[in-house]
């Protein structure tokens, strides 16, 4: 075993002599070093203590065996042998088992401090899809500032896009209201998914068509979903499609009101 190899190589013959340190014995390095102890202190030694001394008996023996070879190999240059390097890992393992075991439920086993944890902030509940009651800010506003009642904006919201302000349109209209790209450009919107930007425009555009109509919410909605060049040109030939929205937005209505 490598200890042993250690513990027979011969000390360098010009070391100084030992006649003034106590006789140590080869099988009692432990019980020489209880005695030390003890003389020192006055005091018995217990065995739990007898056991931590051995522990670091054991370490120094170790320590000096490497500390022996180190200064014999450094004469020579060049890297650490592979000899020193064993020495230098016994003696970590030794260190790491002669701990204390830790209480894996601690804190301090986690890396953490022996204060009691801080509980996490819980997440914030999301909003029912299609209530369009987490809106409600943004509506009042666009309401108050275009003079467009709230029910007929949130409706026409609900019948757009059911309150998803990420929707997107096979025709490509985009956000709570649907905004086609050229419409919000023409609206002043940089960002059609941005709530705000889209409420406030689709509320502005549908204030537009009411005014246009002399306040006919029918043409309004219509105009709204077929585009109002349409509904100027051939009202009379309202496809099934805007027929169907137009009772889909009044049914809506009269809940939100």
């Amino acid at each position: 075993m490598i200890i042993d190899t250690l513990i027979n190589r011969s000390t360098p013959s010009e070391s100084k002599p030992q006649t003034d340190r106590p006789t140590v014995r080869e099988a009692g390095a432990g019980l020489v070093f209880d005695e030390f102890l003890a003389a020192g202190t006055g005091i018995d030694v217990q065995p739990g203590a007898r056991a931590s001394a051995a522990a670091a008996a054991e370490l120094m023996r170790l320590d000096m065996m490497r500390s022996a070879f180190t200064l014999g190999d450094s004469e020579g240059g060049g890297n650490p042998p592979a000899m020193g390097r064993a020495v230098e890992f016994m003696l970590k393992s030794f260190a790491e088992n002669s701990r204390e075991p830790v209480d894996p439920a601690s804190p301090v086993a986690a890396g953490g401090s022996s204060a009691a944890p801080v509980a996490s902030a819980a997440p914030e509940p999301l909003p029912a899809k299609g209530s369009g009651n987490w809106l409600d800010d943004v509506v009042n506003r666009a309401s108050r500032r275009h003079g467009v009642e709230v029910g007929l904006i949130k409706a026409v919201i609900k019948a757009e896009s059911n309150f998803n302000p990420n929707a997107v349109s096979p025709v490509g209209a985009q956000g709570l209201m649907q905004l086609m790209p050229a419409t919000a450009k023409g609206l002043g919107v940089t960002n059609s998914f941005d709530p705000e930007q889209n409420v406030m425009a689709g509320t502005k555009f549908l204030k537009d068509l009411l005014a246009r109509y002399g306040g006919n919410v029918d043409k309004a909605l219509a105009a709204y979903n077929w585009g109002p060049g349409n509904v100027d040109r051939k009202p009379h030939l309202l496809p099934r499609e805007t027929r169907e929205y137009l009772a889909k937005v009044k049914d809506y209505y009269n809940q939100y009101a």
